[in-house]
C-alpha cells in the first residue's frame, strides 16, 4: 500500500525535480485511486471517429459520453446524476498513438498520431452489473446518436472495447502510451482530472 495520497503527492509537487518529470506525479495519483479509493471491475477503449488531435477535444467527447452512460444507466437525466458512492466512479485518460487512416490499403497503410480514450470504470448495478449487458448498454444506448463514438471494432482500429478490469495489466496501462509517445503529447497529463471521479482522502 502506498502513503496517504494527500501527504505523497503534497511530497511529490514539493520536489522541485517533480516538475520536468510530472509521471510520477501521474503515477502515485493513479495508484492511490486503485489502491485507497476503490477497484475498478471494468476497462473500457475508445477510439474516436473521426480521429480526435486536440487533448481539450477528448475531454469534451468524454464528458459526453460520460452524461449519456450514467443518464442510461441510472436511468436518470444529466443534472441529476448524483455523485459517488450514489453511482459507479470512473477514472478517465487520453492518449495518443499512431492510428492507421487507410486501413482499406494493406500494402500501403498510412498512419496519423491521434488520442484514444481509456477508462477504468466501478463495478455497476443491476441489471447491468455483467459484461454482456453492460456492453449491450453502451452499444445500444449510449452509442446512439453520438456521432464521435463509433462501436464498429476492425483489425487496425476497434472503436470500443469493453473488458473486466485485471490490475496486473490495468493498473499502470495507462502509462506505457505515454512514456512511448510523450514527445507527441501536449502539456496535459494522460489523466482526465475534469472527469474522472479522483479522490485523495478517505474522510
Amino acid at each position: 500500500m502506498i502513503e496517504s495520497g494527500h501527504h505523497q503527492i503534497q511530497n511529490l509537487l514539493l520536489d522541485s525535480k517533480n516538475y520536468q518529470d510530472p509521471t510520477r506525479i501521474h503515477k502515485a495519483i493513479v495508484e492511490y485511486q486503485f489502491q485507497e479509493v476503490f477497484q475498478p471491475h471494468w476497462f473500457g477503449s475508445i477510439q474516436w471517429q473521426p480521429f480526435i488531435t486536440d487533448y481539450a477535444t477528448a475531454v469534451k467527447e468524454a464528458r459526453h459520453f460520460r452524461n449519456k452512460f450514467f443518464c442510461a444507466l441510472l436511468n436518470t437525466k444529466p443534472t441529476k446524476i448524483p455523485n459517488p458512492p450514489g453511482r459507479p466512479r470512473i477514472i478517465w485518460f487520453h492518449e495518443k498513438a499512431p492510428m492507421c487512416i487507410n486501413p482499406q490499403d494493406s500494402k500501403n497503410p498510412r498512419f496519423k498520431i491521434a488520442f484514444h480514450t481509456h477508462f477504468h470504470l466501478e463495478e455497476c448495478p443491476e441489471p447491468y452489473d455483467t459484461w454482456i449487458r453492460l456492453d449491450w448498454l453502451i452499444r445500444n444506448q449510449v452509442a446512439k446518436g453520438f456521432h464521435r463514438f463509433s462501436t464498429s471494432n476492425s483489425k487496425e482500429n476497434k472503436g470500443f472495447v469493453l473488458k473486466p478490469w485485471i490490475r496486473e495489466h490495468h493498473a499502470n496501462y495507462n502509462l506505457k502510451d505515454y512514456y512511448r509517445f510523450r514527445h507527441h503529447q501536449d502539456s496535459d497529463l494522460v489523466l482526465d482530472i475534469e472527469n474522472s471521479d479522483l479522490q485523495f482522502s478517505r474522510n
